[in-house]
């Protein structure tokens, strides 16, 4: 495969180079074999001598029966710049926190450099609850959206372009799926939001958990993990 981005000008001769790459390319018989990978739901906790944590949660929401869409961007935006931000950031005095939602429901929530372990997966747990009691006003829904598209239509440098193309296409995400999730941004309201309290509640039922983090708050709140290990072995 070959990925090329260019203007017309610069797509001239890039057929006979591509000729002469092919046929410069091996042709022996190559054996095909598929890897296996069998997925395996875990919590862990990774010992290291860090003062603070990196504490994630993740989750897929399709295995669920839930499908993707479009609002789920506008969710990623009030989680991540409101809720957690509020009560990890600002609250609890990590350096960071945020969401997100893929296509494929693969999903997650995660905090960084945050001095906190236990109370942050309970802040977590409350994510549901604070999604069923979600207000906003007309104006509060225009800026969750603006904000939402901002990210999807960010201008890109021709480089840009390109990989997001080959992404696409890899992804086969044609410009219909595109517009699609561009609709259902803009139409995105109050009630879509409350209505993904148990979309979260899959998620997080998965307990899907992953901590690198102190090693002595590791070890006193290892309930919450299936196993811990040294993150660096000596």
């Amino acid at each position: 495969m070959v990925s090329y981005t260019a203007d017309d000008q610069g797509y001239a001769g890039l057929e006979e180079q591509v000729s002469d790459l092919k046929a410069k390319l091996f042709t022996q018989d190559v054996a095909k074999e598929k890897a296996a990978f069998t997925p395996v739901q875990h919590k862990e906790g990774f010992r290291s001598p860090s003062e603070v944590q990196y504490v994630v949660q993740t989750g897929n929401f399709i295995d669920k029966g839930y499908a993707y869409t479009g609002s789920l961007r506008v969710l990623q935006g009030i989680l991540s710049l409101d809720y957690l931000w509020n009560n990890i950031r600002a609250k609890g005095g990590a350096y960071g926190c945020m969401s997100g939602f893929r296509r494929n429901g693969d999903s997650y929530v995660a905090s960084y450099r945050d001095p906190n372990l236990e109370k942050t997966y309970k802040i977590y747990e409350e994510m549901p609850q604070y999604l069923k009691d979600f207000k906003a006003d007309t104006r509060e829904m225009t800026r969750y959206i603006i904000g939402a598209i901002q990210d999807l239509d960010t201008p890109r440098t021709p480089h840009g372009e390109g990989s997001f193309s080959l992404e696409c296409y890899l992804s086969n995400v044609t410009e219909a799926d595109l517009q699609k999730e561009r609709d259902e941004v803009l139409s995105t309201t109050e009630s879509d939001i409350i209505d993904f309290a148990e979309l979260i509640s899959s998620i997080l039922e998965q307990q899907q958990r992953c901590v690198i983090g102190n090693e002595n708050k590791i070890e006193d709140q290892k309930q919450l993990f299936d196993e811990t290990l040294d993150l660096i072995k000596n």
